[in-house]
C-alpha cells in the first residue's frame, strides 16, 4: 500500500494495525484481505487470459503478500512496497524477491517484467502519471499494466465511493473511469478490458463500470 509519501512512517506496522489504522475500524487489514480473496482470484483469472508470452509479474503494493501468494504457481513473482513491515509480513507468507521502495521516487529493480500490477496504489499517489511512466518503462514489449482503483464518475459511484471507500483519507487522487483511462493511454497503453469489481458485481457493462466506482483494469504496453 502505499500512501501520503511526504511520510513513510504512515506506511508501517500502525497503518496495517494501529488503533488509527483505515483497516482497523473494519475487520482489520489481514482479515478484510482474505475476506475478498474471492476478488483476487477473478484478477488471476483475467490476467492469465490476457497473457500469453508473459513470464515475470511484478505486484507493487504487495502488502503482506496476499494476492502474490495466487498467482505464485502461475509467473515468477516479485514484491514492492514502500513499508518495509509489510514486505517483512510478506516474506513470511510467500517467498519471492522484495524490494522496499517510493514508486513516485524511483524503481528498485533494475530489470523489466512481463506484467505489473497495482492494486488499490494509484488513488494514493501524488503524481499518478510519473508513477505510470515509470512502470511502463519497466515493463518489457507489450507487457501487462493491471490495476485495481476506485473512481468517482457520476452521482452513484459517488454515493459508492463515499460508504465504501472515502473513510481511507490517504486516497489523493479520485477521478472518473474516462479520466483514468485517459491517463493511462497517455502514457503509452492501450485498452484490453476493464471491469467492475465491487462485491458481488463482476462486469465489463459500461454503465456498471462507471456507476460502482470500484475497477479493475488490463492494459497492454504500445
Amino acid at each position: 500500500m502505499i500512501l501520503d509519501v511526504n511520510s513513510q512512517n504512515k506506511f508501517e506496522r500502525d497503518y496495517f494495525e494501529g488503533d488509527h489504522s483505515h483497516f482497523s475500524k473494519t475487520l482489520g487489514y489481514d482479515v478484510l484481505v482474505r475476506l475478498n480473496l474471492w476478488r483476487s482470484k477473478i484478477y488471476r483469472k483475467k490476467i492469465i487470459k490476457y497473457s500469453s508470452f508473459h513470464k515475470t509479474l511484478l505486484d507493487i503494493g504487495c502488502g503482506y503478500g496476499h494476492f502474490l501468494n495466487i498467482l505464485k504457481d502461475d509467473f515468477t513473482i516479485y514484491g514492492m512496497d514502500i513499508s518495509r513491515h509489510a514486505i517483512k509480513v510478506a516474506k513470511r507468507r510467500v517467498y519471492c524477491d522484495y524490494e522496499q521502495g517510493n514508486l513516485e521516487e524511483g524503481f528498485p529493480f533494475e530489470k523489466k517484467f512481463d506484467i505489473i500490477t497495482a492494486i488499490s496504489v494509484i488513488e494514493h499517489l501524488e503524481n499518478p502519471k510519473g508513477a505510470i511512466l515509470k512502470i511502463h518503462s519497466h515493463l518489457n514489449k507489450n507487457g501487462l499494466f493491471c490495476l485495481e482503483i476506485p473512481t468517482v464518475s457520476n452521482k452513484l459511484s459517488k454515493k459508492v465511493y463515499e460508504l465504501f471507500f472515502a473513510s481511507d483519507k490517504t486516497h489523493i487522487f479520485i477521478k472518473s473511469v474516462e479520466e483514468i483511462e485517459s491517463l493511462i493511454s497517455s502514457c503509452g497503453f492501450r485498452k484490453l478490458a476493464l471491469y467492475c469489481s465491487l462485491f458481488p458485481i463482476f462486469t465489463q457493462r459500461r454503465n456498471w463500470v462507471n456507476n460502482f466506482s470500484f475497477v479493475f483494469g488490463i492494459f497492454e504496453k504500445v
